[in-house]
């Protein structure tokens, strides 16, 4: 049964895939699952399971595959499902976890080769050891790791594909601003969003459990901003390379609600902070545009500013 097709009132039975999973505490002491379940056309739809047990707690958990029965139900104008009965999938379903887990359009191995060559091709010594040496120190973790826990490019690879979809626009943009430092430019691109990996918890289905302790109190450009100063001085690398890789970094977000006190102050940051917005929100629209008939508008989009987008109808 697809979710795109349920309506307010049926029945469910079907695998769906445990995308994330929260436990809460109800008013009367009771345990309950707070999820978000995908099918094998990746539609979400969120799901509710009361009366939870201590061992479901460790049983049904991100990243798990699951037969469920329920009931669909509106709240908020929203449909959810009401699980009354769920299970682990085993041998004996005809069902694989891999056709339920969201993954990125792009080989994993072109993008590799694709930023390492970047990385190989750069002028500046100093920029080109720090970044090949802190890629290489993400490079197992990439292969599966998302950009955002619930926002843009949350899919299994999602970081990877985001650096080389940034990549890809960095690159058409320096032909037409030939002032521009390639070398600081893609550098900052492929270290911008790099410290999530020490941000958040992911299994290897690109699911987010939750935020690491350092991700919770310090986040990803203040991480990111210490392992530059740190291989920075294990590397000697010049001062001035490091200064402006920080500033990079603490400055792509913008605005301080968002998590940079500084606005960028040279050039190559400024371009480094649109070119992740074009890449974070046409990512987004684009997965948004694909849940509605054409004609018709999205749901409020938060991470779009609340808008509802338009789907046209012709090709």
């Amino acid at each position: 049964m697809e979710i795109k097709t349920v309506k307010k009132g049926q029945e469910y039975l079907g695998y769906l895939f445990i995308k994330s999973q929260i436990t809460k505490t109800a008013t009367n002491g009771s345990r309950y699952f707070n999820m978000v379940l995908n099918d094998a056309n990746f539609d979400e739809i969120e799901g509710k399971k009361w009366d939870v047990k201590p061992e479901d707690e460790t049983l049904f958990i991100n990243g798990k595959l699951v037969k469920i029965k329920g009931k669909v139900q509106e709240f908020n104008n929203r449909l959810q499902l009401i699980v009354e009965k769920m299970r682990v999938v085993d041998e004996s379903d005809d069902v694989r976890v891999d056709d339920y887990v969201e993954t990125v359009p792009v080989d994993i191995d072109e993008m590799m080769g694709f930023i390492n060559d970047t990385i190989d091709d750069f002028n500046n010594e100093d920029i080109l050891a720090i970044t090949r040496r802190i890629f290489n120190d993400k490079t197992a973790d990439l292969i599966y790791f998302p950009a955002a826990k619930k926002h843009h490019h949350a899919i299994k690879g999602g970081l990877l594909y985001h650096l080389y979809s940034m990549l890809r626009i960095g690159k058409s943009l320096v032909n037409i601003y030939p002032f521009i430092n390639r070398d600081l430019l893609f550098a900052g691109i492929i270290l911008h969003d790099i410290g999530k990996i020490n941000e958040m918890v992911s299994d290897e289905n690109g699911s987010v459990s939750d935020y690491t302790p350092e991700g919770k109190l310090l986040g990803h450009i203040t991480q990111e901003i210490v392992e530059l100063e740190i291989v920075g001085r294990e590397l000697g690398t010049d001062s001035e390379c490091i200064l402006l890789l920080k500033h990079m970094i603490l400055s792509h977000h913008y605005q301080p609600e968002y998590g940079s006190p500084k606005k960028p102050m040279f050039p190559e940051a400024e371009l480094l902070h649109h070119i992740d917005m074009i890449d974070a929100r046409m990512f987004t629209m684009e997965k948004a545009l694909d849940r509605v008939k054409p004609g018709s508008f999205t749901e409020p989009n938060w991470s779009l500013d609340g808008i509802s987008l338009y789907r046209r109808s012709f090709e």
